[in-house]
């Protein structure tokens, strides 16, 4: 036989064989199709989704998933459970968790025809579930929805808008890979990566037994001592706040500065403890002073269980927020009072912020800042003209000109003035007339907005701006706004957006900024911005961060345990 003729041979013999797994591919859809045909009931009997699997097979001409040579292609399925086994975010007790260890037991033992149709199928199901796990998580949305109707029913316009995943579950079904399809699915930012680290750590920290909670005590600080200062110290270890000082280079001082009298050391709070104290109380977002209050005792008795449930919750709304792949975007993750500038995945700026009180929350959503306004006009919102200027006119006649207040016709800036002392306020306070004027406050020193506002127009009329109460940047809690974001340092961010924008001369705005005269700058490269409520998150350093549920978000979000 020449070169040629065996070359030939073997290309027939590799022909025949990929013909007879095709048909053997074939011969299984149909037996899956006859199955469905026939009696649907019977081979769909104790599989999970069942209208999901008739609607599934028959679009896809009941191709099968999982069945090679008339069996089930045990290495791809063992691939699935052993990712759905290492997923930190299921919970091992939860059904999708117990439904792939009882599946693996199965798929170990001999099946007939019929129980190998029925295997395809429950494999198809359990790997559904894991992609809409991965893509969507376990908030119950719907239940959430009706917290914040019953939250507008106070007067309370608490909005949370949602993003849900570009890709679909019966597409991504069909892709060969497994491990590609949940890397693709897995959302890459909002620091999701860093919280499923965190988790992992979290879990660990409970198999080793958590932390001890503390007794009650009324405060603790650089000087104290006693068996209570132990427990804190073991306390600070276990969550791996506390590190072991250079005693050589540590000397206790109390907080006027005196040398401590010489006291065991672990029951003396020394600067070492101090240190850890203060690293605990930054990452929980109080106030960083050392004092082991009652605000620091609640954060350091929540159990680690607790500090779970938060991170998951997070992590499942990370997954509804956008997953597109910019190059820079801003991020205002309102429980933390802080802005982040992200470019090139780094964090290239942080800024302070003020956000919406409790009663005028701030809403979740994602826009792009399209314009900024220098030396606004503040056109007072037709709500607080309502709640809040009226009740003030009727007490005090002098309140809108000592607000430098403008009454106009029309919400034009340019409009007539209204001569409002022969106004009687009283008829608008009950109703009798609604107030037919439009309030605003000219560009200025106590203008509301500052000299400078970052405008992404949307329905909730929410924008980013400068403010004159700048003693506010002061503390540590940080909601005192109506619902708009105030900005600790705008220039900065009018100077960081100024670099990709050729529409912005940064000589000139700073001129402008000097005067009273408006000024719009539209941006040739918008910008992204995300309003977020992550009360979990990790810093710079690579610790895990919580934060206070400023709207109450984490209680009302309940997650279905899988």
């Amino acid at each position: 036989m020449t070169t040629m003729q065996k070359i030939l041979f073997f290309l027939l013999l590799a022909t025949l064989s990929s013909n007879a797994t095709a048909n053997n591919d074939i011969n299984s859809s149909e037996e899956l199709k006859i199955a469905f045909m026939k009696i649907p009931s019977k081979i769909l009997k104790n599989v999970p989704q069942k209208r999901f699997l008739k609607r599934f097979y028959k679009k896809h001409n009941y191709q099968t998933l999982w069945i090679k040579n008339h069996k089930i292609n045990k290495n791809k399925a063992n691939n699935l459970i052993n990712l759905i086994k290492e997923d930190p975010t299921l919970n091992k007790e939860g059904l999708l968790y117990k439904r792939s260890i009882k599946l693996k037991k199965t798929l170990e033992t001999n099946a007939s025809q019929e129980q190998t149709l029925r295997r395809e199928l429950k494999l198809t199901s359990l790997y559904s579930n894991f992609l809409a796990h991965t893509l969507y998580g376990e908030i119950k949305w719907k239940q959430f929805g009706y917290k914040l109707y019953a939250l507008k029913k106070r007067h309370i316009n608490a909005s949370w808008i949602k993003y849900k995943a570009p890709q679909k579950i019966d597409e991504l079904l069909i892709k060969p890979d497994i491990n590609q399809t949940i890397q693709e699915i897995t959302p890459k930012h909002f620091g999701y990566q860093s919280l499923i680290y965190a988790l992992n750590k979290l879990k660990k920290i409970k198999a080793n037994g958590g932390w001890d909670r503390l007794p009650p005590f009324k405060k603790l600080k650089l000087g104290s001592s006693g068996d209570i200062v132990k427990k804190l110290r073991t306390r600070l270890i276990q969550s791996g706040d506390y590190i072991v000082c250079d005693e050589n280079k540590i000397v206790s001082k109390d907080e006027n500065g005196s040398d401590i009298p010489h006291i065991h050391k672990d029951a003396l709070f020394d600067e070492c403890l101090d240190r850890a104290v203060k690293k605990f109380q930054k990452r929980h977002g109080l106030a960083v002073d050392g004092v082991v209050g009652k605000g620091t005792q609640k954060a350091l008795n929540l159990s680690v269980d607790d500090k779970i449930k938060k991170v998951l919750l997070n992590i499942d709304r990370i997954k509804w927020l956008p997953r597109e792949d910019k190059k820079r975007y801003i991020i205002v993750n309102l429980p933390e009072f802080m802005l982040h500038y992200i470019e090139d995945n780094k964090t290239k700026q942080k800024l302070k912020v003020i956000v919406g009180d409790k009663r005028h929350p701030t809403p979740i959503f994602s826009h792009y800042i399209s314009y900024i306004v220098l030396n606004p006009y503040w056109k007072v919102p037709e709500g607080i003209v309502r709640r809040e200027v009226i009740p003030h006119m009727v007490k005090d006649p002098s309140y809108l000109r000592r607000q430098g207040l403008e009454a106009h016709l029309n919400w034009n800036e340019n409009s007539p003035t209204v001569n409002t002392s022969f106004l009687y306020w009283e008829n608008y306070l009950y109703g009798v007339e609604k107030f037919p004027y439009r309030l605003m406050q000219p560009p200025g020193p106590r203008n509301a907005l500052g000299k400078i506002k970052f405008k992404f127009p949307n329905r909730f009329s929410v924008y980013l701006h400068d403010t004159p109460t700048r003693y506010l940047f002061k503390k540590s809690f940080r909601a005192y706004s109506h619902g708009c974001v105030r900005l600790s340092q705008p220039q900065k961010l009018l100077e960081t957006i100024a670099r990709f924008n050729k529409t912005i001369n940064i000589k000139r705005a700073k001129k402008i900024l000097k005067g009273k005269r408006k000024t719009q700058l539209n941006l040739n490269n918008k910008l992204r911005i995300h309003l977020v409520y992550l009360t979990a998150g990790v810093n710079s350093d690579g610790e895990l961060e919580f934060r206070d549920d400023l709207y109450g978000y984490d209680k009302y979000q309940k997650r279905i345990v899988r």
